[in-house]
């Protein structure tokens, strides 16, 4: 392989490392990915090519090794590659880091509040009090961490208390209301079509609570009984906790919730969860891939998990989304939607293999007896006949 250059969008001359990557890149990162993409960084301050060889030999690693390390921070949108006109790689640039915030990430050293400055309050407050609730409270966080835990959305809730508006008891004012406002209308008529039955007056009063007490939009509440319904609970109290989540997480908007219902799709989890991938939250591309096979392509999760596992049998090491879309695309070409049509399918390949294979064993086998035919030598046979031919001519 040729050498290659490492550069940066930014004009950086100096190895500084973004907290983006520490908080939010590097947690769930393979140890030798972190080193190479540190090695990176470090290269971009200086002036001397390098080639892959020359990072494996720095870390005492193989190339196949550091080329797969370059590979998954490319799926992460951290780095990207360069090529010339006639498509040989040039380089690598390192591309800024983003932000990922979700209901479920670790908080970050910028978001906790016992290292911020407290607003200041008029009432005095006993200073030995507050001294020791924020003891408490890092000695809390940092024994977690040592003991390997990750804050669940419960405690990133504690440490950040949300008050839930009280639930109100289902009226018959509420319910002309209800009746009357025609935005109200159609999400009862919704909820009826997606859940195929009517709904109870605890359902109704569970409607009216995300609505008016949470203060969820019609669009949000359709987006939320979608949601639901995508995961197969076709129930208004497990929307009421997924409005609970949203609200206390800060969710108001469509576009919100969808980024807060990434972590939760069963898809992403199952694929990841097949791959071997450990990431929790996965990136656009990988995204893209994945509902382009389950709304575009219309795969239910088994048929998307077979696909999963014979890209895994056939490219043990270097399985990809890329690949599983090409599986996942060609089977959609012969209109295979099942887990039943696809044995069908390996079936009719094995019947048509096995034909093929007989034809050839017959028409190899007749092809060498015609040929020991045509080889045989029949000089002999020819003498002789003539001879008696002769013979028979002289005694006439």
């Amino acid at each position: 392989m040729g050498y290659i250059t490492i550069t940066t969008e930014k004009n950086e001359t100096y190895s500084s490392i973004s907290n983006h990557f520490i908080d939010y890149y590097m947690t769930d990162a393979n140890g030798e990915f972190v080193k190479v993409y540190l090695y990176l960084v470090r290269l971009m301050s200086s002036t001397a090519p390098v080639s892959v060889a020359d990072i494996a030999d720095h870390f005492n690693l193989t190339e196949k090794e550091i080329c797969r390390a370059i590979k998954y921070w490319i799926s992460q949108d951290v780095l990207k590659l360069n090529y010339d006109q006639t498509g040989e790689l040039t380089g690598i640039t390192l591309l800024p880091l983003k932000e990922k915030v979700t209901s479920k990430d670790l908080l970050s050293i910028d978001n906790i509040a016992f290292f911020k400055t407290p607003a200041r309050n008029t009432q005095p407050q006993p200073e030995a009090s507050n001294k020791e609730a924020a003891k408490n409270s890092a000695h809390s966080l940092l024994t977690d961490k040592r003991n390997g835990k990750t804050p669940s959305e419960q405690e990133s809730q504690a440490a950040f208390p949300v008050t839930l508006p009280a639930k109100k008891s289902y009226t018959p004012a509420m319910a002309k209301k209800a009746s009357e406002d025609d935005a109200f209308a159609d999400i009862i008529y919704e909820a009826e079509t997606y859940f195929g039955r009517m709904l109870s007056a605890n359902d109704m009063e569970i409607l009216v609570y995300i609505h008016d007490q949470l203060g969820f939009s019609t669009e949000l509440m359709e987006y939320l009984i979608e949601y639901c319904v995508t995961l197969g609970k076709k129930s208004l109290r497990y929307a009421e906790t997924v409005a609970i989540n949203w609200y206390k997480a800060g969710v108001r908007t469509v576009a919100e919730a969808k980024t807060a219902s990434q972590d939760f799709n069963p898809i992403y989890k199952s694929v990841f969860k097949q791959l071997g991938i450990n990431r929790q939250t996965p990136t656009s591309i990988e995204i893209a891939y994945m509902e382009s096979w389950n709304k575009e392509l219309g795969f239910d999760l088994p048929v998307i998990l077979e696909a999963c596992q014979r890209a895994i049998l056939a490219k043990p090491h270097s399985a990809n989304f890329a690949y599983i879309n090409g599986i996942l695309e060609n089977w959609h070409k012969h209109n295979i939607k099942t887990l039943r049509d696809i044995e069908k399918m390996d079936k009719s390949f094995h019947e048509q293999k096995a034909q093929a294979g007989a034809q050839n064993t017959r028409s190899k086998s007749k092809s060498t007896s015609f040929g020991n035919f045509e080889n045989k030598d029949m000089s002999k046979e020819l003498d002789e006949m003539e001879q008696l031919f002769l013979k028979e001519i002289n005694t006439q």
